[in-house]
């Protein structure tokens, strides 16, 4: 069983360890000189050995292409060293590539380089964000743009994009000859007018999703059922996706009694171009290399092997991303894929019967489950325990659904008849599905969460799990022992028993979060959690709300809606039941008005404070001193942002925003308001003209500068910290110090930091 495993999955783990070897050396960190010496011991050992016996070159290949990985990697990140930070103005010619990223207000096209007309740091193949100030030109994937702009250089390439292009000025050179990508942004477009223009929103998102893999247009509400229900997948187009696709292509070739090689020769460009439609993600393009292997396997007459064609398909994804391993895409469809590969045979002979439709698909997506709930702990904190029987219900009902709406889209797009009666077989799939992801994530035990959750446990995990169902004898006993040992205790630590059950601290704690050049403020007492502003980064906001166990927030305040503090805070609305949103109501628009109309969505109320108000939550009294009751028309945003004086059992603390010198001007025209013993430094540190004074009426004894590292604004300026120097015994910063958590005890103040410089 073993020597049989291994035959058919050594192309498999050859190309994993490629990926690893490429992970690591596109890391940025000198691993070279520390694993060339144990590699050439352990290359002569292995070779040394195998002249014994030659059951050690696996090994020896293993090594082989971890090492080349490896190389590949740090030739990449060399290539890319010394160039970050701004760059300042460009002109580019280059192409729209497949793809974009952000959210249905602020789509963000991928745009690879092909000449540089202006400026310097740009190279040739380099791939950016484009951003657009404004409307979005009307541009197409495939479409050849020449480009005016202010070009920002990532440190390091992230999922093969380099840098950040605002635009100011764009012009169409030419359209896309590749049929098939014409032939895919034709489709995308149809249908997305089809659906947006004729169903329901939540309707409309969840078959865009499906078919598209952009789910942009859910409402937040149904993104969280859908995450906790374990059914985000259905979000994201994916191998399923190819797969229902594939399935019938070849029903449609049977039943019109078309050969084997006729329905493949057709299979195969019908599969490039939805793969092109749904904007090459990583599991459609792993699904389609699998799919096209296997068509390629029956037109040369050669057995078809699952996991050799799983092999070539992370080479595919390496070769254009040594650092791709490291994606959370690339790890949990891979991940998935084998685990049913794996463990469902085994699952199935343990629940008893093979014949039986439901219990097929319930092993099967058991084996998924079990697979990717390790990795989404880790990068996620979350996964949901209900998971099994929400795919049990709402798998059946994906294929209908995409089949009537794809066949739906292409007869709109014809003009013919039957377009309306088959998007309406469609919407009933669609609404069952809706319906199963909101109530099985309505119990708040629906979901784990653990965070952080220790690699060590991962180590743990996957053995054991392997050794239960894929082992014999005693061991096969014991192991199975283990995991269910693991996820017991894992439900019970994360999903049953309350945090406070492992002594969590009464004492009032104000946490300084490290969110990069952005603000985060927890205040928690006992029962009591509080928000201030959220950081620019959803992601990083997210983990931290994770690694402090919060489920509940009974508030958060907006200082003001510049991206810098509340770009993170729809994943916290996301993430925690919210009793009330704060804020100074001067913005209505852009990223604050979406966070409002995200709040409205999932009916959570809104309190707007202004100077002279005043608002207790729990333990802790909140008093605004900015901005005035009147704001005149256009002020800047960051002197008339929120600022707030809370005051609770032994502590008092200014939160002032980004406050620049207008605002610190009206602020000290009541001095004795400002009096605290914690202050967050206005602006990350930034200059600001009579700081001094201003510090000067504060007295702090403690000061947090919230800044990212490294930033390119120069913050925080070394004016202002002289200033601060004078003023406060005792001055932090969260990119020397990481997250700043400062206790209130009977007496005084005790800090920690994350790190010390």
């Amino acid at each position: 069983m073993a020597g049989v495993l291994w035959y058919r999955s050594r192309l498999f783990v050859y190309s994993v360890m490629a990926a690893v070897g490429g992970a690591a050396g596109a890391c940025g960190q000198p691993l070279w000189p520390w694993l060339t010496f144990p590699f050439i011991i352990a290359l002569i050992t292995v070779v040394f050995l195998h002249k014994r016996d030659k059951k050690y070159l696996p090994i020896v290949l293993c090594l082989i292409f971890l090492y080349s990985g490896l190389l590949f990697g740090i030739i990449h990140d060399r290539s890319w060293q010394g160039r970050g930070g701004a760059q300042g103005e460009v002109v580019l010619e280059g192409r729209i590539e497949v793809g974009c990223r952000g959210d249905q207000d602020n789509i963000i096209d991928l745009f690879k380089v092909n000449r540089i007309l202006e400026g310097e740091g740009s190279k040739a193949g380099d791939c950016y964000l484009l951003r657009t100030q404004g409307d979005r030109p009307d541009i197409k994937w495939g479409d050849t743009l020449e480009v005016r702009g202010h070009l920002f250089l990532f440190d390091k390439e992230k999922g093969g994009v380099g840098g950040s292009l605002i635009v100011g000025e764009t012009r169409v050179l030419g359209h896309t000859r590749n049929p098939l990508l014409r032939l895919a942004v034709s489709y995308r477009e149809g249908l997305r007018q089809q659906v947006e223009g004729s169903l329901d929103q939540d309707v409309a998102g969840l078959i865009e999703g499906m078919l598209l893999g952009d789910y942009r247009l859910l409402n937040s509400r149904d993104q969280r059922a859908f995450r906790l229900s374990g059914l985000i997948h259905l979000c994201a187009a994916s191998g399923l996706n190819v797969a229902i696709l594939a399935a019938f292509i070849l029903w449609i070739g049977n039943r019109f009694r078309l050969s084997r090689r006729t329905i493949l020769l057709c299979q195969a460009p019908l599969l490039l171009t939805y793969a092109l439609a749904v904007g090459l993600s990583v599991p459609i393009e792993r699904a389609t290399v699998v799919a096209l292997l296997a068509a390629v396997a029956f037109f040369t007459g050669r057995d078809f092997d699952f996991m050799s064609a799983m092999g070539a398909s992370v080479f595919y994804l390496i070769i254009s991303d040594p650092a791709a391993a490291t994606g959370v895409s690339f790890q949990l469809c891979f991940a998935s894929a084998l685990g049913m590969v794996l463990l469902y045979r085994p699952l199935c002979d343990l629940l008893g019967a093979r014949t039986s439709k439901i219990t097929i698909l319930l092993a099967a997506t058991l084996a998924a489950q079990l697979a990717v709930a390790p990795l989404l702990l880790f990068h996620f904190g979350e996964v949901s325990l209900l998971a099994p029987l929400a795919n049990l219900l709402a798998l059946p009902l994906v294929p209908p659904a995409m089949v009537f709406a794809m066949l739906s889209s292409l007869l709109w797009m014809a003009g013919l008849p039957l377009a309306g009666p088959l998007m309406a077989a469609a919407v009933i799939p669609t609404r069952l599905i809706l319906a199963v992801a909101r109530t099985i994530a309505a119990p708040s035990w629906s979901a784990l969460r653990i965070f952080p959750f220790s690699p060590v446990w991962m180590a743990l995990f996957y053995p054991a799990l392997a050794v239960s169902l894929l082992g014999a004898g005693k061991w096969k006993k014991i192991t199975r022992y283990m995991v269910v040992g693991l996820l017991v205790s894992g439900v019970l630590a994360g999903g049953i028993l309350p945090f406070s059950a492992f002594g969590a601290s009464s004492d009032i704690r104000i946490t300084f979060m490290d969110v990069g050049q952005g603000d985060a403020v927890l205040i928690q007492t006992s029962g009591t959690n509080i928000l201030i502003d959220g950081g620019v980064d959803e992601g990083i906001l997210a983990r931290k709300i994770r690694s402090h166990g919060l489920r509940y927030l009974d508030a958060i305040v907006v200082s003001h809606g510049e991206s810098d503090h509340i770009g993170g805070l729809p994943a916290a609305l996301d993430d925690c039941e919210v009793a009330l949103l704060v804020h100074p109501g001067t913005r209505s628009s852009g990223m604050a008005g979406k966070l409002l109309g995200q709040a409205q969505e999932l009916e959570i109320p809104t309190h707007i404070m202004r100077s002279g108000d005043s608002l207790k939550v729990g333990e802790i009294e909140f008093e605004a001193l900015g901005p005035p009751q009147e704001v005149p028309e256009g002020s800047p945003v960051n002197d008339y942002a929120l600022v707030i004086r809370a005051e609770g059992p032994g502590f008092s603390l200014l939160l002032t925003g980004d406050v620049e010198e207008e605002g610190q001007e009206l602020l000290l025209g009541d001095p004795d308001s400002l009096d605290t013993d914690i202050l967050k430094v206005p602006h990350h540190g930034g200059f600001s003209q009579g700081a001094e004074e201003f510090f000067a009426a504060i007295t702090p004894e403690i000061a947090v500068i919230s800044v990212g590292k490294d930033n390119s604004y120069g913050h925080p300026s070394t004016r202002t910290l002289s200033s601060l120097e004078r003023c406060c015994p005792s001055i932090y910063r969260t990119d020397l110090n990481g997250d700043v958590v400062i206790e209130v005890r009977q007496g005084g103040y005790q800090v920690e930091c994350e790190q010390n410089p």
